[in-house]
């Protein structure tokens, strides 16, 4: 029976997708890195079920925890208290970097998480500005409204609500405009490989004087209340970012009074190899955004707001709100998946696996002209391909996100005649296999992408 798939073909709206074609695969069951088609085929899931299931599929960890929490609360509101709810409160506000008089919002989505760590952001700096003395700020004449412009960068996804697509440098953006968000202005990324300005010696320092310069030009700190940043760069091009770089942003927000936001939806949850990816710069932010696998199987996200940050809060109303906020059950699977990284030991294995793919990935990338850059950390990586190695020509433009290009091509290879699941729309290969991958398994999917890379070689000789 596998009407299911066609009913979701019919009826369900595919994400960033027209509709028509809309064929699902039936699934009859999953485990550990595989996807299980009704038809028999056992599918390696290079993309961690969109970077959600940083586990793997099934972990019974998790799975017991979840049916234990089923049988006693499942979700209350928060004007009552359940035990897991509690409980990772307070771990979270305990794990990550800073004091642990933290804050935690919860979500269910991260871009939901986005949205209120912008609205925390802004409301934040109301209060200050507000606050009992009046207007307190010195580098602008005391105008109103009060500091609200949020500083992102053109390679940057945060979701796909109003707000967080309004925040996103991403192509997805496009298709809100111009009915996107006010009070946001981007700056260019830190990239090694293309750098936007400046040289491979000087372009971090470049880049940074450049962010200053915006803040400036702003309002400084009259009208710019934040800047977010992904600690590595997602869904456009998997880039970890230069030395100094997060520490450099980190120094501009507290000379200009900004608060520094860092997106760990997808670089978080060990993902890196530590629990967040801001981890590895030793550099404390002021809003931390959690999601994707932070709830296991459960939709369940997190904006971890600092102790300076809720202080202000506590006799001034945090004006937002989601119904489902802490639900119990997926704070139950958040609370099992953060005992199996930290407690069980898998975040420690994430540095020598990740060195392992690294070696793997740079082999593969010797033989073959159409690699441009291999680049990564932990278990979170990419090879971007380009037409031509001298002038990186990419096989992919900005403005290609939605057009066959080779990359589609090979992520079809890759699904029809390799089994391995990879997404067609990125900038590259994407490589980002559940923590719990092993060698052997590694193994066997670099050298289904050594094959699909041969296809790209073959193709762009051809071309010539």
């Amino acid at each position: 029976m596998t009407e299911f798939a066609q009913w979701q073909g019919q009826h369900m709206m595919q994400c960033w997708s027209p509709q028509a074609g809309y064929d699902p695969i039936p699934v009859s069951r999953t485990e550990g890195c595989w996807i299980h088609t009704t038809d028999g085929k056992k599918i390696f899931d290079l993309r961690s079920a969109h970077e959600c299931i940083n586990l793997g599929f099934n972990h019974p960890k998790v799975i017991a925890a979840l049916k234990s929490q089923m049988d006693q609360v499942i979700y209350v509101t928060d004007d009552f208290a359940a035990e897991p709810t509690g409980k990772l409160a307070r771990r979270l506000a305990e794990l990550t970097p800073g004091s642990p008089n933290k804050r935690v919002y919860f979500a269910q989505s991260g871009a939901a998480a986005v949205e209120a760590a912008i609205k925390g952001a802004r409301l934040y700096q109301y209060n200050q500005m507000f606050q009992e003395g009046g207007l307190q700020k010195a580098d602008a004449p005391g105008q109103y409204p009060y500091p609200y412009k949020i500083i992102s960068r053109y390679k940057s996804w945060h979701g796909s609500t109003s707000g967080a697509s309004s925040v996103s440098g991403d192509p997805r953006r496009w298709f809100q405009e111009p009915l996107t968000v006010p009070g946001v202005v981007f700056a260019p990324e830190a990239n090694a490989f293309r750098p936007p300005f400046g040289s491979p010696e000087n372009f971090v320092d470049e880049n940074l004087g450049y962010i200053e310069y915006m803040i400036e030009n702003e309002g400084g700190s009259n009208k710019v209340a934040a800047v977010i940043v992904e600690p590595v760069v997602g869904s456009n091009g998997i880039i970890p970012p230069p030395p100094g770089y997060l520490k450099g942003v980190r120094e501009i927000c507290d000379r200009w009074g900004l608060l520094m936001i860092v997106d760990e939806t997808m670089s978080g949850m060990g993902r890196t190899g530590k629990l967040l990816a801001i981890e590895h710069d030793g550099v404390e932010p002021d809003i931390i955004i959690l999601g994707k696998a932070l709830g296991a199987y459960c939709p369940l996200t997190a904006a971890i707001f600092s102790e300076k940050v809720s202080a202000s809060f506590e006799n001034n109303i945090f004006g937002h709100g989601q119904s489902y906020s802490g639900h119990a059950l997926g704070c139950a699977g958040a609370l099992a998946a953060l005992e199996v990284l930290v407690d069980d030991g898998l975040l420690q294995e994430v540095a020598s696996k990740g060195a392992y793919l690294e070696s793997k990935l740079r082999s593969i990338a010797a033989n073959h002209p159409c690699v441009g850059d291999v680049r990564g950390v932990g278990l979170f990586y990419t090879m971007e391909l380009v037409a031509d190695h001298d002038s990186k020509t990419p096989l992919r433009k900005t403005t290609e996100k939605y057009t066959r290009t080779i990359i589609k091509d090979i992520s079809d290879f890759l699904f029809r005649e390799k089994n391995v699941y990879v997404p067609s729309d990125k900038f590259g290969i994407w490589v980002v296999p559940p923590l719990i991958v092993t060698e052997s398994e590694m193994d066997w999917f670099c050298e289904a992408i050594d094959e699909a890379l041969d296809l790209v070689d073959k193709t762009l000789s051809a071309g010539k």
